[in-house]
């Protein structure tokens, strides 16, 4: 093995009072965006996403297409029981360290090494210890290396006494070529764990589409008795197009009112609120709540239902709109 190797929603209401940051482009008083969602992008929305990062998408490949994967790494390279949708269906990795291996990660400098160059401090690449140069291509700065930032790497405390580059370099300039000289420099270490994660998968739903459907039948709802004014702001705010009401101008009454009504409605829960990693997540919305249980502000993502169709709705309402909407 290769030792080396969250929210987009479809929909916002948003109703606030800018303020707080100076010199901060301020926000709209009142935004709403509505857009159709199906059952599958339910599902898409609600689990953990596997775009971005081709690591990811390959380690979850891995692990369901043979039940289960092993990779190193210093952190979690996939965080533990959030569900995901994969190839129509529904899954989630759960995880164990299987081995650990003490290890360092040294922060260095590679900058041009401009002027004259004694040889006495050059080393061309390839006389360098094999665990250097091996480490240098696993990042691909082999044959053809970017001069001029700061990173870090990480060697095994077994290869260090082999290395000509840690904890400090025997010689501080690489070079690759005549036209290509760069001065190596360690800066700082840190003692660290290189772990073996191994991870199993499991099938939480057979059917993406299904489960987004489960989704929609427990949370979606319906506003009724919606005035024509609060018609005509949600049918403006269907994509292509949205409604805005600008950041210096008073949002109008059916606009708040039209806000208010999702309070008392259930927020669309997520797949991975039963991990211990999720919780902290969730509970983060329960700060500042006041005596009555609420927060003293609507925030949260819903499902509307409106005119036949299902909507992915985010709705933000500041505590002095409510207050005012409210009393």
């Amino acid at each position: 093995m290769d030792r080396r190797e969250f929210l987009a929603s479809g929909a916002t209401l948003a109703i606030a009072t800018a303020g707080g940051c100076t010199g901060c482009a301020r926000a709209p008083a009142t935004s709403l965006r509505l857009e159709p969602i199906s059952d599958y992008e339910i599902a898409r929305e609600v689990t953990y996403g596997l775009e971005g990062s081709s690591d990811r998408r390959e380690l979850v490949a891995d692990a369901v297409e043979n039940g289960s994967a092993a990779r190193e790494a210093t952190e979690p390279p996939f965080p533990e029981n959030r569900s995901f949708v994969y190839r129509d269906s529904v899954y989630r990795l759960s995880r164990e360290v299987v081995e650990t291996t003490d290890a360092t990660t040294f922060h260095f400098t590679l900058n041009p090494a401009d002027g004259s160059v004694s040889e006495s401090e050059t080393v061309r690449f390839e006389e360098l210890p094999a665990v250097d140069r091996e480490t240098f291509a696993d990042r691909g700065w082999a044959d053809d290396p970017f001069l001029g930032f700061g990173s870090s790497l990480l060697y095994l405390d077994s290869e260090i006494p082999d290395s000509a580059l840690v904890p400090d370099p025997d010689r501080s300039v690489i070079v690759w070529d005549p036209e290509t000289k760069g001065r190596f420099e360690v800066d700082d270490s840190y003692e660290d764990d290189l772990k073996e994660y191994r991870y199993e998968s499991e099938e939480v739903h057979s059917s993406a589409e299904q489960f987004g459907a489960e989704v929609r039948e427990e949370y979606a709802f319906e506003l009724s008795d919606l005035s024509e004014a609060e018609r005509e702001i949600l049918d403006e705010a269907i994509v292509p197009d949205d409604y805005s009401v600008p950041a210096d101008e008073n949002p109008p009454d059916a606009a708040l009112k039209l806000a208010t009504r999702f309070r008392p409605h259930d927020e669309v829960r997520y797949a991975w609120e039963e991990s211990d990693e999720g919780a902290g997540d969730a509970d983060a919305g329960d700060e500042g709540a006041d005596e009555s249980g609420g927060t003293g502000r609507i925030d949260g993502i819903y499902l509307l239902r409106y005119d036949g169709e299902v909507y992915w709705t985010s709705v933000q309402v500041a505590r002095d709109l409510v207050t005012t909407t409210e009393s």
